[in-house]
């Protein structure tokens, strides 16, 4: 008897049991992968077959093209000092520097990537003829701009189609100011898309506790969705959404002012509509956490504040809905209608895979506490249900930008052991692309 038994004990040591979680954070690896290659095979293989896709870097919107040289050693430096340091800092500093540093840290690495092709990188990809500064000086009377915006939808660039008047408000405030040109445009977008990494440390503090705020930190920072902040305009779409959001969130744990915080909040997440009509979806964060938080006065001063946005707008010319159904009507007469639908719910999802990095899926795999969970997984809803609208057909890896700091913050579950090495990972795919793809931003 002790004889079986102990052979039985020896068979099972020569097989060591794997932990559940390691299984469900390899397989989230591996499926990672699987998302990439399939898209890229598929995407081939209808190119091959005589489809028009318009991407030449599958998933990607780019063109495959090697770029390595010396300019490539800034974005390794800074990747490395994140690496090596950033965990450490994030947890031994004090959380106001914290916010500070991660916002300098977050420049650093977005900068270094977009000056892989030179300083000029930087405000280049406003300049393009489909962008919003182009259309600027159609911009005189505001008044006129916005009532006849709809109407004249087909006058203006691409980029501005698919939008709201938003962004051409945006710029013709600069402009006002006496901050013209695309240098202040540029300064403007990053820095807009860096505010998104406070707020979504902010929003996670408040929903979490400051321990996993503080281990978001450098998943946040070290982000291969950086390639697309420095710069395309929906970097400023992500910092507006999540500083919304965020106030929103806070108001729900609030006792004093939480009604007045909430329709600010309302009234900051409207004003991103107006920039893009993508960040809708993620009012569902927003939902999800005050009916975590029975907080329904949140979303009535939350309502309240978008609704007087749209209002505003409405009395000055601009009816939100109408414009919505103009721009579908754009895009699906335009390039969609040569884009099959059931590859592109499966090549936006592989390009928003790279846009976030393998540590975020893995982090879903290991998400703890109720309140990342419904933060992370509302905002995992949302993207979801964006991608099944049809409404965008490629080139997710920047549209998708205001997804990226509420799923990323699921990388905060990875734990201290192995944080290193998935943001080694983060890091050695966004240099890789920046390697192997040139993308127009």
């Amino acid at each position: 008897m002790d004889a079986t038994r102990s052979m039985t004990l020896m068979k099972r040591s020569r097989f060591p049991t794997i932990p559940r979680r390691a299984l469900f954070t390899g397989a989230s690896f591996i499926g990672w992968l699987v998302l990439v290659t399939v898209a890229h095979l598929w995407g081939g293989a209808l190119r091959a077959s005589g489809h028009e896709l318009k991407l030449h870097a599958l998933p990607l919107f780019g063109e495959f093209e090697l770029r390595a040289g010396p300019s490539l050693v800034l974005p390794v430096v800074v990747a490395g000092l994140v690496i090596v340091g950033g965990p450490v800092v994030a947890r031994r500093i004090s959380w106001r520097g914290l916010l500070v540093v991660a916002v300098g840290a977050g420049g650093a690495w977005a900068i270094s990537l977009a000056l892989v092709d030179g300083p000029g990188a930087l405000n280049s990809p406003l300049l393009g003829e489909h962008d919003y500064l182009r259309a600027l000086p159609q911009v005189s009377s505001l008044p006129v701009f916005l009532s006849t915006f709809t109407d004249s939808l087909a006058d203006y660039p691409i980029h501005v189609q698919g939008h709201p008047p938003g962004p051409l408000l945006f710029l013709a405030g600069l402009r006002a100011a006496g901050l013209a040109g695309s240098g202040w445009a540029a300064a403007a977008v990053i820095g807009g898309g860096l505010s998104a990494i406070p707020a979504a440390m902010i929003a996670v503090r408040s929903v979490a506790d400051e321990q996993r705020a503080r281990a978001c930190a450098p998943f946040l920072v070290l982000t291969p969705a950086a390639l697309w902040i420095a710069t395309s305009f929906d970097a400023l779409f992500m910092g507006a959404s999540a500083w919304g959001i965020a106030l929103l969130i806070l108001s729900s744990e609030r006792k004093n002012r939480a009604v007045a915080q909430a329709f600010a909040g309302g009234l900051v997440l409207g004003g991103a509509a107006m920039l893009s009509y993508g960040v809708v979806p993620l009012g569902l964060v927003v939902v999800a956490v005050a009916v975590m938080r029975r907080k329904p006065s949140v979303l009535v001063a939350g309502a309240a504040g978008v609704a007087l946005v749209v209002a505003a707008f409405a009395g000055a010319g601009f009816w939100w809905f109408e414009g919505l159904q103009a721009t579908v009507e754009r895009y699906r007469d335009g390039v969609a209608a040569t884009r099959p639908y059931g590859f592109f719910v499966v090549n936006n999802l592989a390009a928003g895979a790279l846009m976030l990095g393998p540590a975020v899926a893995a982090g879903f795999t290991r998400l703890r506490g109720r309140g990342l969970e419904v933060v992370a997984g509302s905002a995992l809803v949302a993207l979801l249900a964006a991608d099944l609208s049809g409404f965008s057909k490629g080139e997710v890896e920047r549209i998708w930008l205001p997804f990226a700091p509420w799923l990323t913050v699921a990388a905060s579950s990875l734990g201290p052991d192995r944080e290193r090495a998935w943001l080694s990972l983060q890091a050695l795919l966004a240099l890789g692309i920046t390697v192997f793809v040139r993308t127009p931003w």
